[in-house]
């Protein structure tokens, strides 16, 4: 220790030491203001669904694929770039450097209209360690109404837009639970309850049989009908890539005249080969490792042959895209390459950016906390 100490003061002197202690605070100002445009921007990208048009499962896993910030980190960064949008006094604080992000997240899990300014106040005379303290002992005290038993419901209804909404609420204990399945069943918890609804119907708990869902397709326009509802031929193609198909002969009055063998159209040893090579999802920036379906880059009803050379994994959702959505999967001699909607061809990972120079920010002044003992009860009592 000493002779570290020793060899700090023959290189820099004490000037040049507070000098940088300036410059330091004055980057991380930086860092927080840009945070702040980048949360902003965030959250109006979000909004439009921006990250939808480049086929991305959600906006954190734009953010992963598009700027290498991890799914954790990303998803921290919506919640908070989407609360701050009720809170224009935290917000415009952030903005100005006069806060930092890592007191903005902790504020954020708590802040209302109500105690946004009293919160305020306390993060700019406390640290970070004690501000985060101050808001995890202020969420246990919240009292809950004992009148109001949870009550368990699941609703669902279509919408005007095709779409079918499902709406369920659960008592805290079974909420996390489900939360929690979803999260280790796939990378959104949308994709992990339908993993487990898949799971569930093909029978992977060992006291369940699988259960088969039949898709009826005519052979001429490959348009399907399943339990009275019509299903669009670019979806039973999608359908056909990887299934099980037993041919019917039917005959003028639609009286099944003959029935064949069910074969696959993705063969069991072909489907492990594709598993091995690809791991999972090939689509850029997806992250589903598992429940992945066998697709045809040209289609098998198109003369494409069923083989490793014309066969790639993709996830359900982005399956869907590639079919149904206007997205393409083309084989280019070794490369794998995928477009949009629009033509614009989709990078493997977010390509860099050119740095435009930093503005100039007064940055945050050091926490006006005096060093004596933090009185939390104080604290949180002023924020109820």
């Amino acid at each position: 220790m000493c002779m570290l100490q020793t060899r700090m003061d023959t290189t820099i002197s004490p000037l040049d030491v507070d000098a940088l202690a300036d410059r330091i605070a004055e980057t991380a100002a930086l860092l927080d203001v840009a945070t702040h445009r980048l949360l902003a921007d965030l959250r109006r990208f979000d909004d439009h669904a921006g990250w939808a048009r480049q086929g991305a499962l959600s906006c954190a896993h734009w953010l992963s694929w598009r700027c290498g910030i991890a799914l954790g980190a990303a998803r921290e960064k919506l919640r908070v770039a989407h609360a701050l949008a009720r809170l224009p006094l935290i917000d415009e604080a952030l903005a100005r450097g006069e806060i930092s992000f890592s007191k903005v997240r902790a504020m954020t899990r708590i802040a209302t209209a109500e105690n946004e300014a009293n919160l305020l106040e306390l993060a700019r005379h406390s640290t970070a360690a004690q501000l985060e303290r101050m808001c995890r002992l202020y969420r246990r005290v919240q009292p809950r109404d004992p009148a109001k038993a949870p009550e368990r419901y699941l609703h669902v209804r279509d919408t005007d837009d095709g779409m079918v909404r499902i709406e369920i609420q659960l008592p805290p204990d079974e909420a996390a639970r489900l939360l929690k399945a979803c999260d280790s069943a796939a990378d959104t918890r949308v994709d992990g309850l339908l993993a487990m609804a898949e799971a569930t119907l093909r029978g992977d708990h060992p006291d369940r049989p699988p259960i088969e869902l039949l898709v009826h397709v005519d052979a001429a326009t490959l348009v399907g009908e399943e339990e009275q509802t019509r299903i669009s031929a670019e979806t039973s193609r999608r359908l056909l890539c990887d299934a099980g198909i037993v041919p019917i002969l039917n005959g003028a009055d639609g009286t099944p005249l003959d029935v064949g063998r069910k074969r696959r159209t993705l063969p069991a040893a072909l489907r492990r080969a594709v598993i091995a090579r690809d791991r999972g999802c090939r689509f850029p920036g997806c992250t589903h490792r598992r429940f992945v379906d066998g697709h045809h880059v040209q289609h098998w009803a198109d003369g494409g042959e069923t083989s490793l050379a014309n066969t790639i994994l993709l996830c359900s959702r982005h399956h869907t895209l590639v079919h149904e959505g206007g997205f393409r999967a083309v084989v280019d001699g070794d490369r794998l390459r995928f477009f949009d909607h629009a033509g614009a061809e989709l990078p493997n990972a977010g390509s860099p950016v050119a740095i435009a120079s930093l503005p100039s920010v007064t940055y945050n002044p050091a926490p006006g906390w005096d060093g004596d003992p933090v009185d939390y009860d104080a604290a949180v009592a002023c924020l109820s």
